[in-house]
């Protein structure tokens, strides 16, 4: 706050004693606002106008970055509505005869209906089912020799679960997240079989093993992409950090953990540093490292940030570039994906018009630009941060304009990453390196499965008899 001109000159009559003693406190209010600003902004962070995820949000409203559409809430016109249908064969049919005359009373048991009102009641069968394998032994009455027939494939034990078991477990443990003693118990009450949380353990990695080849093939099919997305989230590995990283599509998904978040991890998991394509993500700067594809960047992540702003600052310019990208976004969806190289020219034109006016709010101080003993980088605001940013990276911001293919939003990758964040929320991460390892190959292998139309169960039950969806 500079002090008014009166003020100022009532300073100048002062004593030198007295004119740095004022000029100290001076700075020290300028300190303390800037301080009170940056933690008014950091106390207004929540999911809707920064990168925290929605799990940190403490008494928050949320808040759309939707427009309205004008159409009505509830399904549209041409929805495929999902309702319970009467089917053609049912498994059970009951017969409730008429046995009287419900006006005069008389005897209608032997009189045959002259036509059938029906209702079907749709409901399950829970039964467990021993199937008992017996293998003849026979001797040969010429030879003497004993002879032994062969169990067929996959009966391998003196007792064992079939495949339709195990593939149940791994379902409701690897798909619905249901706890390791909890699904025993449901096991042994509601299927009435016995299994130990270590038995049911077993279980998932036979099918992590048996899913080996399915997820090489799975990164194969993503290395051929003309388009990735691309995203990590915290979790816990035995007690310590880790980030679970997700590259994926319309098509496939993978998954893997590691305990690094930037290129350590994705160099070891081996399918940015190949990909020639283009990678949609986020900000997150080590995704830059990778050359060799064309990047395009999350513009509802800028959104948030724009949000943030706005809300923190009141700063004209970030209002101005919320409603110029939506504007675009509605823009592009109109004429079919892309825009005509007229119209993008006219779009950069405003888009750099509107980061001049941010520079003029936000203007750098040449004195902060001296760095202190040569010592790091000056520290800049967030808003500062954004503006610099959005000049640097404009080419991947706003690459949705000219390519048909490249999507306003990273929300495939969101969606992919949610299983991650909701396992973690409900089991609070992994107990072993093993159990990290088999989340993200059978979720990267049912994920994939769902995307084109397999439901989870007859994937898994195709993996557990040796035949998984996808083959290299």
């Amino acid at each position: 706050m500079k002090p008014p001109f009166e003020v100022l000159q009532e300073i100048a009559m002062c004593s030198d004693i007295l004119r740095e003693y004022f000029a100290t406190l001076h700075k020290e209010v300028v300190r303390l606002e800037q301080e009170n600003h940056e933690l008014r902004a950091r106390l207004n962070q929540n999911s809707n106008n920064s990168s925290k995820p929605p799990s940190s949000d403490v008494f928050v409203k949320p808040k759309s970055l939707r427009t309205k559409s004008g159409r009505k809430p509830g399904g549209q016109p041409g929805h495929k509505g999902i309702t319970l249908r009467k089917v053609p064969n049912p498994d059970r049919i009951e017969i409730h005869p008429v046995e009287q005359c419900g006006c005069c009373g008389q005897d209608l048991s032997r009189i045959a209906p002259m036509k059938y009102s029906s209702r079907q009641v749709f409901d399950v069968v829970i039964k467990r089912e021993v199937t008992e394998h017996r293998s003849d032994i026979k001797q040969c009455p010429g030879c003497q020799h004993t002879s032994t027939a062969a169990f067929p494939p996959g009966v391998e034990h003196y007792v064992q679960y079939g495949p339709i078991y195990r593939s149940f477990m791994v379902c409701l443990n690897q798909g619905h997240f249901v706890p390791f003693d909890r699904l025993a118990a449901i096991s042994k009450t509601m299927l009435g079989i016995s299994a130990s949380s270590g038995t049911l353990v077993n279980i998932i990695q036979d099918c992590h093993v048996r899913l080996a080849d399915a997820e090489e093939a799975i990164k194969k099919q993503l290395l051929n992409a003309d388009l990735l997305h691309f995203d990590e989230t915290g979790t816990k590995v035995d007690g310590q950090n880790n980030w679970i990283h997700v590259a994926g599509n319309s098509q496939f998904t993978h998954y893997a953990c590691h305990k690094k978040r930037g290129n350590v991890a994705t160099d070891v998991i081996g399918i940015l540093p190949q990909f020639k394509g283009i990678a949609v993500h986020d900000f997150w700067k080590p995704y830059f490292k990778y050359t060799q594809c064309e990047h395009a960047l999350c513009n509802v992540h800028i959104l948030r940030e724009l949000t943030g702003v706005i809300e923190n600052t009141g700063q004209q310019w970030a209002s101005d570039m919320k409603t110029l990208l939506l504007d675009m976004n509605q823009l592009v969806d109109k004429a079919g994906g892309m825009l005509d190289e007229a119209s993008v020219a006219k779009y950069e034109v405003q888009y750099d018009a509107i980061l001049a006016l941010a520079d003029s709010e936000n203007p750098i101080n040449k004195a902060d630009i001296v760095r202190d003993k040569g010592r790091g980088r000056p520290k800049r605001s967030k808003e500062r941060n954004l503006i610099d940013r959005l000049k640097l990276n404009k080419q991947q911001v706003l690459l949705f304009m000219r390519s048909p293919v490249v999507p306003f939003d990273n929300n495939q990758a969101e969606r992919d990453i949610r299983m991650a964040k909701l396992h973690r929320k409900i089991s609070g991460g992994f107990r072993s390196d093993e159990g990290k390892t088999a989340f993200c190959r059978i979720r990267s292998y049912i994920s994939s499965a769902t995307k084109q139309g397999i439901d989870m169960f007859s994937a898994i039950y195709a993996a557990k008899t040796g035949s998984p969806v996808f083959v290299q």
